[in-house]
């Protein structure tokens, strides 16, 4: 780990324990230090680093957050301050931007991050094979951290999803990122009052992952779906004699849960259509 990478990492983990804040006038100001193309370049080199050799290896979920919402807050402002200026579509500069999304983990974040996808796939280069065809890697990424499902050789469903996100306001990039992680912050201040039922992970529709997921109610008395420690808040769409139909907040796709009253759940497309049915955990 170079010094600079320490120094990031101790800058991120001081403002993510003590304030639950990202200094965002910080990276602006030092992102509008770089004053060549070599100092953008390295500063892209050091995104990449402190992905690889820090971001993936920590497990702890706040600190997880405010690395990976960190990389992509400063990923936007070098596009708001220089443009492409020293950027490398098929270097470090191409992938990090991809890889800001694929590991990030909340859904909001990456809803406001998908208008600097959608730049990169102007621009060219690394994102029109990284991880397939461009986009199988993105949209896997979005559909996993929503729905847990994974669009793997459903390249008739890609035009219609790549639409949706495109058609999806978000506003100011950086100012929407940081919402997200504040209210990923928020959302720990919850506890856990009761568990509804649970399922198998499955994101394939003809065989399940390990460990579970859950639809439970949370202190401020609403309902999420949790997995891998992190909770989404479902919304009520619909209620019969039989069942409920409840979203995703914010989801992108318009896909929804039907949660039948004998503890079933099935997730169904825009147009009803299943797409797994989960198994109920013993």
């Amino acid at each position: 780990m170079t010094k600079n990478i320490a120094i990031l990492l101790m800058l991120v983990l001081s403002f993510s324990y003590c304030h639950s804040q990202i200094p965002i006038e910080k990276f602006r100001a030092e992102i509008e230090r770089l004053d060549t193309e070599k100092q953008i370049t390295q500063y892209w080199n050091n995104l990449y680093k402190i992905d690889q050799e820090i971001l993936v290896n920590t497990t702890d979920l706040k600190v997880t957050d405010s690395i990976s919402i960190s990389n992509m807050i400063k990923t936007a402002l070098i596009y708001e301050i220089h443009g492409t200026k020293g950027y490398n579509s098929n270097g470090y500069s191409g992938f990090v931007p991809i890889l800001n999304l694929s590991h990030n983990r909340i859904g909001k974040s990456q809803i406001a991050y998908w208008p600097i996808i959608e730049k990169c796939k102007e621009i060219g280069g690394a994102i029109e094979s990284f991880g397939g065809k461009y986009p199988a890697y993105q949209l896997e990424s979005v559909a996993l951290t929503f729905y847990n499902y994974s669009l793997f050789n459903q390249e008739d469903k890609y035009s219609a999803l790549i639409s949706k996100l495109s058609k999806i306001e978000t506003g100011n990039i950086v100012d929407e990122l940081l919402k997200s992680f504040e209210e990923q912050n928020e959302l720990r201040k919850f506890s856990e009052v009761e568990i509804l039922n649970s399922w198998y992970r499955q994101s394939f529709n003809d065989r399940t992952d390990k460990g579970e997921f859950s639809i439970v109610r949370m202190s401020d008395d609403n309902l999420y779906l949790k997995k891998y420690n992190r909770i989404q808040k479902l919304e009520l769409i619909k209620t019969d004699a039989k069942s409920k139909i409840y979203r995703i907040e914010d989801e992108p796709f318009g896909w929804n849960y039907l949660y039948g009253n004998d503890g079933s759940l099935t997730l169904i497309d825009d147009k009803e259509n299943v797409l797994i049915n989960y198994t109920l955990a013993k």
